[in-house]
């Protein structure tokens, strides 16, 4: 199914423009749950209350306030707000251009796919073809939804997307998380770069992985809607933290230091058979000294 457009745009850096469109680029498959009247079943709806007037007030009458001080605010309508957006500060002015690598991805917020529009299709795939060749991505400013967001645009598939992005004063300082100090010597490093290796996948698949948990949630208001009884599962009382040695637990986890993964998955089974060969042996021992004694 064909997406539609959402916005126009143009993408400029120096003398050369090109009108873009921009399309969602992703979208939730979240269940999301609506708030009932336990009593009688009905959606309840959401009333927005005066307490100076004391009444609940239409959506028509609202209009935005910045607080500048206690009780006291600025106030814009609507309209005053989309004048500040401008058809000149709606292009996307691209600043400069860098290696997708220096990027940190908690920087990302949000993406866009972006096609080009009506006139502009030979510059966009000019664009796109340089920017990937030379395996560069883009920083530009662009101002929507009563903000300028800081964007980088990159080569995706045939084409180009849009990530806005978080200032660096939206990213919160990491230093101000608990870490212990903690040493790890040469073979614990050595040890986790074998497991790291052996774990690693040389391309991404992203059809590999699926939500279970909406899975297991959809099943359930499947069954619910049929009528069916659920009964809720006792949850598993929690288990307090085991401290193990990380060596060895880095060995189990490399098979004993190097084995397969068919091997690592049949040493429980080798374990339980000598197991229970050495229970056979104690019962005919057992049954041995009976004879002997009567």
């Amino acid at each position: 199914m064909a997406l539609r457009p959402l916005r126009n745009a143009t993408i400029s850096f120096g003398l050369v423009s090109i009108p873009v469109r921009f399309y969602t680029a992703t979208k939730s498959e979240d269940v999301h749950f609506n708030l009932l009247h336990e009593s009688c079943g009905t959606r309840v709806q959401r009333k927005w209350w005066c307490p100076h007037h004391e009444k609940i007030v239409d959506s028509s009458e609202l209009i935005r306030g910045y607080a500048v001080t206690k009780n006291k605010y600025v106030t814009f309508t609507d309209e005053e707000i989309e004048a500040l957006e401008t058809d000149d500060n709606r292009a996307l002015e691209i600043g400069e251009f860098l290696d997708l690598g220096q990027l940190d991805p908690v920087f990302f917020e949000k993406a866009y796919f972006l096609g080009p529009a009506p006139g502009g299709g030979k510059t966009y795939k000019l664009l796109a073809t340089a920017m990937k060749k030379e395996n560069k991505v883009a920083l530009a400013r662009w101002v929507s939804a009563n903000r300028e967001h800081l964007v980088v645009i990159r080569p995706y598939e045939g084409g180009l997307i849009l990530h806005t992005m978080f200032y660096a004063d939206e990213v919160r300082d990491f230093d101000a998380i608990d870490l212990e100090d903690s040493k790890v010597s040469d073979k614990e490093i050595k040890l986790a770069e074998m497991l790291i290796n052996e774990l690693t996948e040389k391309k991404f698949n992203p059809l590999q992985f699926k939500d279970e948990y909406r899975e297991r949630l959809l099943a359930r208001i499947k069954a619910k809607s049929q009528g069916k009884t659920i009964v809720a599962e006792e949850p598993e009382e929690e288990k307090g933290g085991e401290v193990i040695d990380i060596m060895e637990a880095l060995r189990r986890s490399l098979g004993g230091g190097g084995g397969s993964t068919t091997s690592r998955k049949r040493a429980p089974a080798r374990r339980s058979t000598t197991k229970a060969s050495t229970t056979k042996a104690r019962g005919k021992r057992t049954a041995t000294k009976k004879r002997k004694a009567s």
